[in-house]
């Protein structure tokens, strides 16, 4: 019989061990999951899109968070989104939020079951989330769930031309996928 790696442990619990460990580990569904290394394509992405959001978004109202801050998306189950946007109004000692305005994920072959799965519906329903985009790493390609006044439609809109853009209005906010894959080589 096969038997989990790690017990049962509640947010409180999975954030004192946490601390201690090397890398880095999901809460999920009160289970501790570690995250895998990046590639080099992951990593040029999610530094571009770090560099573009940098500049366009206003830092006083938003804080943008680079895989290391916990989204709690359950009363279990803790996230290590790739890049989150939160409103700027966290205490300097908080190690999670459940407040999110923007999360990106880039796609990896071992994360795209829970990036387009679990984590999707557990993203797209946080009441504070806007937007949710999803960024693949061999191809240009992106995947964006926008707030509507009726919730978030049940597709995304792909955007697969490296000249195609999109906008997130809750932001104020337009991107370019010319912008998110500069330099990234397929």
């Amino acid at each position: 019989m096969n038997r989990p790696l790690f017990p049962r442990m509640s947010i409180e619990a999975f954030e004192a061990w946490a601390e201690g460990q090397d890398g880095r580990y999901e809460l999920v569904r009160g289970r501790p999951v570690m995250m895998n290394q990046t590639t080099w394509n992951h990593s040029h992405i999610t530094t571009n899109l770090v560099m573009v959001l940098g500049n366009i978004l206003d830092r006083d109202l938003y804080h943008m968070a680079i895989g290391d801050f916990g989204l709690q998306t359950g009363e279990d189950t803790i996230r290590l989104a790739d890049i989150m946007v939160t409103p700027n109004n966290k205490s300097g000692k908080d190690r999670r939020t459940e407040e999110a305005v923007l999360l990106i994920e880039i796609l990896s072959p071992s994360t795209a079951t829970d990036d387009f799965g679990d984590k999707q519906r557990e993203y797209l329903a946080l009441s504070s989330l806007q937007a949710y985009l999803i960024v693949a790493q061999d191809k240009a390609c992106a995947w964006l769930w926008l707030r509507g006044e009726d919730g978030f439609p049940e597709k995304p809109d792909v955007i697969e031309e490296l000249n195609g853009s999109f906008t997130i209005p809750a932001l104020e906010i337009s991107l370019t996928l010319q912008a998110i894959y500069r330099g990234v080589v397929f």
